[in-house]
Formats: C-alpha cells, sequence, structure tokens
C-alpha cells in the first residue's frame, strides 16, 4: 500500500476548510485533487474511510463520471469533465526526471528528498507527507515531474504532492537559497551501519 488512509482523512478534512477539493468518481478509480497535492486509487483499494469522509462532505457517494468540487459551507458544485480530466492530465503528466528518495533532514516543515548521491533538494510540506504510508515514504523513490512535484506510483494508488526547491526559487530569501544550495551540496542519505 503507497496511501495512508489516516494521512489521507486528514488532507481531504483540511482541504475541505482551506480551499476544498475536487472528487472524480472514474468508475474503477477514484481520484482526488486540491491546489496542491493528487491522488488516484483503483476503486477496490480506495480508503472507505476517506470514501465516507467525502460522503459526509457532499451528503452522497460521488457519481460515475461526475468530478465534484467540494468546499466548506458551499453546495458541492460540478466540474465540467474536460476541466477535470485536463486537471488530472496536469497532475499525472509532464517531464519525469530523476527518481529521488527520503533523506534524514527537515528543512522549514518540508521533508528533504534528494537523488542517491546527493544533489537537487525537494522539500514536501510535512502535513502532505502523512498521506504516504510511512514504509512507503522511507524506502521508494519518487519521479521528480516538471521540476514543481513528485509522483510516487505503485499497484494501483498513486500520490503526486507539489514540492519547492529554494535552492533554485525566485521567491524564496537570500539566506534560504544560500541553505539550500549548501543542503544540494552534500549527499544527504544515512550512511548505511557498518559501512
Amino acid at each position: 500500500m503507497l496511501i495512508n488512509e489516516a494521512g489521507l482523512v486528514r488532507a481531504i478534512k483540511r482541504a475541505y476548510k482551506h480551499g476544498g477539493y475536487v472528487v472524480a468518481n472514474l468508475g474503477d478509480a477514484v481520484a482526488i485533487y486540491t491546489e496542491n497535492w493528487y491522488i488516484q486509487a483503483n476503486r477496490a483499494l480506495f480508503s472507505r474511510k476517506a470514501l465516507a469522509t467525502i460522503v459526509e462532505h457532499m451528503g452522497m457517494i460521488p457519481e460515475k463520471n461526475v468530478p465534484t468540487s467540494i468546499l466548506k459551507d458551499e453546495d458541492p458544485q460540478l466540474v465540467l469533465k474536460e476541466v477535470a480530466a485536463d486537471d488530472m492530465s496536469r497532475w499525472r503528466g509532464g517531464e519525469r526526471g530523476e527518481e529521488v528518495t527520503l533523506v534524514p533532514v527537515i528543512m522549514q516543515g518540508y521533508q528533504i528528498f534528494q537523488p542517491p548521491g546527493g544533489g537537487s533538494c525537494w522539500g514536501v510540506p510535512l502535513y502532505l507527507l502523512d498521506m504516504i504510508e510511512r514504509d512507503a515514504a522511507e524506502h521508494t523513490g519518487a519521479d521528480v515531474v516538471d521540476e514543481d512535484r513528485l509522483l510516487w506510483e505503485a499497484d494501483g494508488e498513486a500520490i503526486v504532492i507539489d514540492t519547492v526547491r529554494k535552492a533554485r526559487s525566485s521567491w524564496a530569501k537570500e539566506w534560504e537559497r544560500a541553505v539550500w544550495n549548501a543542503l544540494e551540496g552534500v549527499d544527504l542519505h544515512k550512511e548505511e551501519a557498518g559501512a
């Protein structure tokens, strides 16, 4: 399993209160996305607790091929199928770059991911990392997509999370870029015991 049920439920509840989310019942799969993350899972693998949370927010089970936007204190709004398809395609598509893995460094509330051997450092917000099973986060590599998000895929499940790379960011402060550049100059992976 790639998706952590409790973490996904927390992320859905957070999105419900802050900006909303879109849920799409694709028949054989369910997809949910926000401005910051996207998940998709085969219907048989989809978390029952997450589905119950969506039903609680919508007041009904999401209908097949009827993407719906959900936000607290608003009625559920239908999303044009074409718009939802474009959004989902953007999340899953794009130019795939190097594979990165989790390193034992947290910087400014971001869990750092780096290619084996060092190099670019990508930051994932800690609260979003909870959507991924701990073992998968620690031992499964993620693909960098379009230089701004990480994609994990396994056995009918996918998670995509927006990331930061402050070493190359135009909005980061000068000292932040300096620190992140220093991180990129070091291989941050744990040394193996006895190595």
